[in-house]
């Protein structure tokens, strides 16, 4: 039979050990007594009776146990999950295995924003935190307020942190990208918001930015324009939602858009490096009738640069924008937009990074992004092309 060893005097909740005698390899091997996990299982039970390990009491982690009993990660992984299928026992990732209930039976995540004064921000965080009771997590917030080096810095402590996973709003660049790898080297669970990783193996969720350019593109299409340009920045969800500006254009028989984009960096005034390629397109003779704009932040410099022009919304130049930010329904005109459901974005986060740390680390992880659907919020900043340019059709 298995031989069971407790040292009673430790204080350490799990510091026993099981070895498996050659008679019971054989027993085992003609299919007689238990096998190893549920050996360990047993261990294990008896481990928190004896001891009285209370509610929230910390065992080890699972390579702990592996290393104390002697036995394989696999066998060990398999005996936790016996008691955690029957409620004694659950894991918190990066911290160990622990007997369920008590105070602190909930996991600590984090939500980690670049800057709480950007309302899809704000919004995601209502959606985290809305759906963090029912996953049993208790949520931090941290909010970078604008700095691209504290939001880093924190990332690069997570592992090392007493947080069981994050959720992170994407800031979109070869930095956070790199930030996001090393958490990956980790093994420290977290999801992304606001970016599909198709490249990365982390679970993400981003709106259908795809369809929300087509949506986008197909509205000023109804209206009788055939000449749009796709204007704004170049982050991953801008370049999705120009993809879709694009096939609707394609599908429609109009030429293909104008791409007046560039590279902008996360938390600084985008004005000055997207007006002056704005400008230059207005200028010319074929200069767009239609525009597509990233983000309502965009299409509020579009706004700016348009009325400095002497060009009017929508006499001249029909606008989009997406987002559906509160400030869209009061400009003027009001903006057509793409409305986002940032909240449920949280709230998928949440479900994920649940399921990311209910499958444990050696698991194979859901890597296929989790998208939110989008809408066309029709207002007033549409309208069909001036006369003499409506029997243009390139």
């Amino acid at each position: 039979m298995y031989k069971i060893f407790l040292d009673m005097s430790s204080r350490n909740v799990y510091d026993s050990c099981m070895i498996e005698t050659r008679e019971n390899r054989k027993d085992r091997s003609q299919g007689r007594g238990l096998p190893p996990y549920l050996a360990l299982a047993e261990s294990l039970r008896r481990r928190i009776a004896a001891e009285g390990v209370p509610p929230g009491g910390r065992l080890d982690s699972e390579v702990g146990i592996a290393e104390k009993s002697g036995l394989s990660r696999m066998t060990v992984r398999r005996a936790v999950q016996e008691l955690v299928d029957a409620g004694l026992l659950e894991r918190r990732a990066g911290r160990g295995v622990f007997v369920r209930g008590g105070e602190d039976s909930a996991c600590r995540i984090v939500f980690l924003a670049g800057d709480l004064l950007w309302m899809p921000a704000v919004r995601v965080s209502h959606g985290v935190q809305e759906a963090a009771p029912e996953a049993r997590f208790q949520v931090d917030v941290f909010d970078a307020r604008g700095r691209m080096d504290a939001f880093l810095e924190r990332l690069a402590e997570l592992p090392a942190s007493a947080y069981s996973g994050a959720v992170v709003m994407s800031q979109h660049g070869p930095d956070f990208n790199r930030a996001l790898a090393a958490l990956v080297a980790e093994d420290f669970p977290f999801v992304v918001v606001d970016q599909a990783l198709n490249e990365l193996p982390a679970p993400s969720v981003a709106a259908d930015n795809r369809t929300g350019g087509r949506l986008a593109a197909g509205a000023l299409l109804a209206a009788g324009h055939r000449r749009l340009a796709f204007f704004g920045d170049r982050a991953d969800t801008s370049l999705a939602r120009a993809l879709g500006t694009a096939e609707a254009c394609a599908a429609a028989g109009a030429p293909p858009p104008l791409d007046i984009t560039a590279e902008c960096a996360r938390f600084a005034d985008w004005a000055p490096v997207l007006a002056p390629p704005l400008r230059a397109a207005m200028a010319s003779v074929r200069h767009p009738t239609a525009i597509v704009c990233s983000c309502d932040a965009v299409a509020r410099i579009a706004y700016r640069v348009l009325a400095e022009e002497g060009i009017g919304v929508p006499q001249d130049v029909s606008l989009t924008g997406f987002d559906d930010d509160p400030i869209a329904e009061w400009m003027s005109p009001p903006l057509t937009t793409i409305r986002q459901d940032f909240a449920e974005m949280g709230r998928k986060a949440v479900a994920a990074l649940a399921s990311r740390l209910a499958a444990g680390p050696s698991a194979a992880l859901d890597l296929q992004p989790r998208s939110v659907p989008v809408s066309l919020v029709e207002r007033g900043s549409i309208a069909p092309p001036p006369h003499h340019h409506t029997s243009a059709a390139s």
